[in-house]
């Protein structure tokens, strides 16, 4: 390897660390909003903080460590929306396209006419026709069969309803047109660009589809360079890896959404695959505090791991706490 490829190589993905007065962050401010997760006792595994692009803050809590990878649930569903929006840019797929085109051969002959009509668009909406998600039903069957097999219960595109099952069929989408499992097709595409770390990878279904909707396993720094990709609308230097037209659309707010049992921030809306929540902002969400909360119009993100499920509302109080803290020190 010559100097300069050995020198992309090491650089790529690479981070600046900042103090955060230079770039208009209240030192204080952020000790504050640390200090108000203790006082909750919230169970957390690291939070990582940045603005205009440069680490300024970077916790973690014993036994875990910068290299320690998490299990980042339904973060996962926001980069299979990428694979989806990469796909539709290189024509391979629509937006509008049924479903049912790519998947000839998980058809029931009895096809009711509402998984028939269920678009790409629905599935990335979460406006599909379940109530639920499908393959937990029975875990021993096919996953993605299940998607179109289970009795519908209202028409697509007409209701909001989180389905875990509808993210991973769009993996299995992503996997059938590359012919590549989703780490390895999103690696080419940009993440090896990024700095996205080598250990990271997907979990695999019983049948050897990745886990678009859960599976996700990777580093909070991972997550960190993932959340400054989207929130430059795909841009990486003067490179456009993601089509910005495709991020826009996905992190806007395409239907109203409500999930029982939801904190405040879960009830403002939803993209494709990426939350909608205060301030403008969205945000990646998974299981048990695995967050990715974007705020564009203060240019900050708070990258957070933990365990939140034995906590009711502890998510929310993450929220709340960065808003009330940091958000009004930021110059």
């Amino acid at each position: 390897m010559d100097l300069l490829n050995k020198y992309k190589e090491e650089n790529m993905g690479y981070i600046a660390r900042v103090t955060p007065e230079e770039v208009g962050v209240s030192s204080e401010s952020m000790n504050r909003f640390f200090h108000r997760l203790r006082l909750h006792k919230l169970p957390m595994d690291s939070i990582l903080l940045a603005r205009h692009g440069k680490l300024i803050g970077e916790v973690y809590y014993k036994p875990y460590t910068p290299k320690t990878l998490h299990r980042m649930y339904s973060i996962s569903k926001s980069f299979t929306s990428i694979g989806i929006g990469l796909l539709i840019e290189e024509g391979r797929i629509k937006l509008e396209d049924p479903i049912i085109r790519y998947f000839p051969d998980k058809l029931p002959k009895d096809l009711h006419p509402w998984i028939a009509a269920m678009t790409i668009e629905d599935m990335l909406k979460m406006q599909t026709c379940h109530l639920r998600t499908t393959y937990k039903e029975d875990l021993s069957k096919d996953w993605v069969e299940s998607f179109f097999t289970t009795k519908p219960d209202h028409a697509p595109g007409t209701i909001f309803r989180y389905d875990t099952s509808s993210s991973h069929t769009l993996s299995a989408l992503i996997e059938r047109m590359t012919e590549k499992s989703m780490m390895d097709y999103l690696r080419e595409k940009f993440l090896d660009e990024i700095g996205f770390s080598k250990e990271a990878y997907f979990l695999k279904d019983p049948f050897g589809i990745s886990m678009g909707g859960s599976g996700l396993v990777a580093t909070p720094m991972d997550i960190l360079r993932f959340a400054l990709i989207i929130m430059n609308y795909g841009k990486e230097g003067n490179r456009q890896l993601i089509p910005a037209w495709y991020i826009k659309e996905a992190v806007s707010h395409q239907t109203d959404n409500f999930v029982e049992g939801a904190i405040y921030e879960e009830t403002l809306g939803y993209g494709y695959q990426f939350w909608c929540i205060r301030h403008g902002g969205f945000a990646c969400y998974g299981l048990g505090g695995q967050l990715a909360i974007c705020l564009p119009k203060q240019d900050f993100i708070c990258i957070t791991t933990g365990d939140t499920t034995s906590i009711k509302g502890g998510n929310q109080y993450i929220y709340d706490s960065l808003y009330e803290e940091i958000l009004p020190s930021i110059q």
